[in-house]
């Protein structure tokens, strides 16, 4: 449990709340099976498009994070949403979070306007009541962006003396935040963030980005981690490749809150190239695997050839004959498919 003593709240039942939150508001990594009209690239189309809309209305990256969520959560408990309804769905989502994040949120207008005529109020106000029902008005959860913010403000505990009484108060450093949400933002693009929850994930993009004792600050541990960080590795050499993205400002927005505005600071063509690499990176774990495989079935063991020794002398001894198996018989693991999809597809907008 990182969290310090609060003279506002027990630590441990905080901590205890924010975990429990992050098993509740699950998606399922599968949902597109769900769906015959629909795959992965729409989705990362839906959501670039949607950090536009963000950046043209200066909403926060809460705001976005919390549409990604409802979008995820309600395609898992759907079937077979049509390519053309995706827009609404993302449109729906973005309007609902906006209402609960933002102070002074778009009006219904402007959401129907950026859809350039794709979707009209009337099917956002529809879609509202059937994406609220279908997520039974759980509304409320962690975010990979608000486990990014907990975990930059424990970092920084750890190496300055902060009183606890304002940790609700950020400490740390904007570009520092803004440097790890930028692999956030282009990791959350890939269906196969799914896999993995907000925690998970923002803790492994602390762990490649920033130089801090990431188990100390998340309350992970590394195997807990290494799964999601290795997973992470190939966006996050696409995002250092591509230079952290600077601290814009904004219009009626103070310099201390302008790292909490969602930009639109990755595009797909990131996209599809940390998964071009992550697909090299997989062929030659698979390579690697095949090749010590064979190696260990051709070249067996001195235990082995013992083995074969003792039993021979055995079986002259007893006069009778003995087949001798070989013990270090090697399985063939089993690699997941790679079910992304990377070719460009029809944008549903």
């Amino acid at each position: 449990m990182p969290l310090p003593e609060l003279d506002w709240a027990d630590p441990k039942e905080v901590w205890a709340i924010m975990l429990q939150k992050d098993r509740k508001y699950c998606r399922d990594p599968l949902y597109f099976r769900r769906h015959s009209f629909l795959q992965p690239r729409m989705r990362a189309i839906l959501l670039d498009w949607l950090t536009e809309v963000c950046e043209v209305y200066r909403l926060h990256r809460e705001t976005y994070y919390l549409a990604l969520d409802f979008v995820d959560r309600y395609l898992s408990i759907k079937h077979d949403i049509a390519k053309q309804r995706l827009q609404l769905v993302g449109t729906t989502a973005l309007f609902i979070a906006a209402k609960i994040e933002e102070i002074y949120p778009p009006k219904l207008s402007e959401f129907a306007y950026v859809t350039d005529g794709a979707c009209t109020e009337n099917e956002i106000l529809e879609e509202e009541l059937l994406m609220l029902k279908g997520l039974n008005w759980n509304l409320s959860p962690l975010t990979v962006n608000s486990w990014l913010n907990i975990y930059l403000q424990l970092s920084c505990l750890a190496s300055k003396n902060i009183n606890t009484s304002n940790f609700n108060i950020p400490n740390y450093p904007q570009q520092q935040f803004v440097q790890v949400t930028q692999l956030l933002d282009l990791c959350i693009l890939d269906v196969g963030s799914l896999q993995f929850s907000y925690s998970i994930l923002a803790a492994s993009a602390v762990s490649h980005m920033l130089p801090v004792n990431v188990e100390q600050a998340t309350g992970h541990t590394w195997e807990e981690l290494l799964p999601c960080i290795q997973w992470m590795k190939s966006f996050a050499q696409v995002t250092v490749e591509k230079g952290v993205a600077t601290l814009r400002s904004f219009e009626q927005v103070l310099r201390e809150d302008a790292h909490n505005i969602q930009t639109h600071a990755v595009d797909l063509a990131s996209l599809d190239k940390a998964q071009a690499l992550q697909s090299s990176y997989r062929s030659a774990a698979t390579e690697k695997q095949v090749y010590i495989t064979s190696h260990r079935i051709l070249q067996p063991s001195d235990t082995s050839k013992q083995h074969k020794k003792a039993c021979s002398e055995l079986c002259a001894n007893d006069r009778i004959t003995h087949h001798v198996l070989n013990p270090c018989r090697a399985r063939h693991p089993l690699f997941e498919p790679n079910e992304l999809v990377t070719n460009d597809l029809h944008t549903c907008m």
